[in-house]
């Protein structure tokens, strides 16, 4: 009996170095609910960990993570997988030498051949790739299918037809689209990206972009002077703008309280709390309606939700890397469109396609096809809160309030944004861009 004892206590042990042995490998992300957490605990967290014997994932939530992790990584501490809000975020910690560069990573792991370049590319700053994007996103519209087929509306192609439903909705009580910056005044660039790449278009956005010049054309003085005229003509979710967030938004498009919701496409994670069981074919996506004749239609403004790289001060540098590659892979891309749709836009030049799928996880998959395609042609804009350095950023975002409120002039807000983006170009902070073909 004894021996069986000894016998059964060295396996116990053997099990316990071998956990022991495991390097742990850790990553901050944002604060996401439960059932987020889960799926990524599922889908990530659980197969990685089970996939080898010498690295162990280990998640950290937090609602700070972006200046929690800025500060510890700068710091010269921080998590071995560095996240960030997207690649505009990148070149002060790549210029600080806090992140590893990836191309040796990017080799062996064939991330170049598998990848979108376009998408890639975003995070080729100061002559190395420092980062990797999970996260192919573009502005678009959301909208109720069943209310679009109640009223008899078609989905909008033009900027006469949106303007001509969402003036019907107001005159029925509901509201011409939904949307708001509550807690979150970012939100202001989606519909900065949607007016000046609808309107400047594409071609025109990158020689501004390119050379520093033309911000003040009268193209982009007409893309911010239409998205006040939205604004207050009520379409931007009328007196409630700044009283709504992106949740409560989707939460209103499946109450048939409005028929739209203009946003990045990372908007169906919300809808899983909303369109479900018999309503969760009614969450549609289509492109932003041709908002200028003489601009192409669809445009699709590419974008990249968030980044992660690895922290140039990391012990795990090998372990962190093949986490970037599960997360890189079709299996991973396939599973989260199941549980997380939206969020995981894995920028894969083939990515999973699912004859067999129903309600956001089909929509999403659609969605995705569509934008992988026009990336892939090089038919894409510009998303500004990936490709516009921090500063510039925030002017767009901060700024284009003001000419809303009528605080400021488009003019006035324009001239401040080159003056911002000439500074931080200047400061080695502008990334190079991908060209369209558009």
């Amino acid at each position: 009996m004894w021996k069986v004892a000894v016998a059964a206590a060295s396996v116990l042990i053997a099990v316990s170095s071998n956990a022991l042995a495991r390097e742990p490998v850790t990553l901050w992300f944002w604060g996401a609910p439960p059932n987020l957490q889960e799926a990524f605990q599922r889908v990530l967290v659980e197969p990685f960990n089970a996939s080898q014997d010498q690295y162990e994932l280990q998640m950290d939530y937090n609602n700070d993570v972006d200046n929690n992790v800025r500060v510890s990584v700068l710091a010269g501490e921080g998590p071995d997988l560095v996240y960030t809000s997207g690649p505009s975020y990148i070149a002060p910690l790549a210029k600080a030498g806090v992140l590893e560069p990836l191309e040796g990573y990017a080799e062996k792991f064939g991330w170049n051949d598998k990848l979108l370049k376009p998408v890639l590319d975003t995070c080729q700053q100061l002559g190395h790739l420092y980062c990797m994007p999970p996260s192919l996103i573009s502005d678009g519209m959301f909208y109720n299918k069943a209310l679009l087929a109640e009223k008899g509306w078609a989905v909008p192609k033009t900027l006469e037809e949106v303007e001509t439903i969402m003036k019907a909705a107001q005159a029925d009580g509901l509201y011409a689209s939904v949307t708001g910056n509550k807690g979150w005044q970012p939100v202001n660039e989606n519909y900065a990206s949607i007016f000046i790449n609808n309107i400047v278009g594409p071609t025109k956005f990158y020689d501004i972009l390119s050379t520093g010049k033309g911000w003040d054309s009268p193209e982009m003085q007409k893309a911010i002077e239409e998205s006040a005229r939205w604004f207050k003509a009520g379409y931007l979710g009328g007196k409630d703008y700044f009283s709504l967030n992106f949740d409560e938004s989707i939460s209103l498009v499946s109450q048939k309280k409005s028929p739209f919701f203009f946003a990045p496409s990372i908007g169906f994670q919300w809808a899983t709390n909303y369109f479900k069981d018999a309503t969760a074919d009614d969450f549609g996506f289509a492109p932003i309606p041709q908002l200028d004749a003489s601009q192409p239609y669809p445009i699709y403004d590419m974008g990249v939700a968030f980044t992660l790289s690895i922290n140039a001060k990391s012990k795990v540098k090998d372990g962190a890397a093949m986490v970037l590659d599960r997360i890189f892979s079709p299996e991973f891309a396939a599973e989260m469109a199941k549980v997380w749709p939206g969020y995981w836009g894995i920028p894969l030049k083939q990515f999973p396609t699912d004859p067999e799928a129903t309600g956001l996880t089909k929509s999403f998959l659609e969605a995705m096809a569509d934008m992988t395609a026009a990336v892939d042609k090089g038919t894409f804009g510009f998303k500004i809160g990936t490709f516009f350095p921090p500063a510039t950023s925030q002017v767009m975002f901060e700024d284009i309030e003001s000419v809303w409120l009528d605080k400021m002039s488009a003019a006035d807000m324009l001239k401040k944004a080159e003056t911002t983006y000439a500074d931080e170009k200047a400061q080695g902070l502008v990334q190079e861009l991908p060209k369209p073909s558009l």
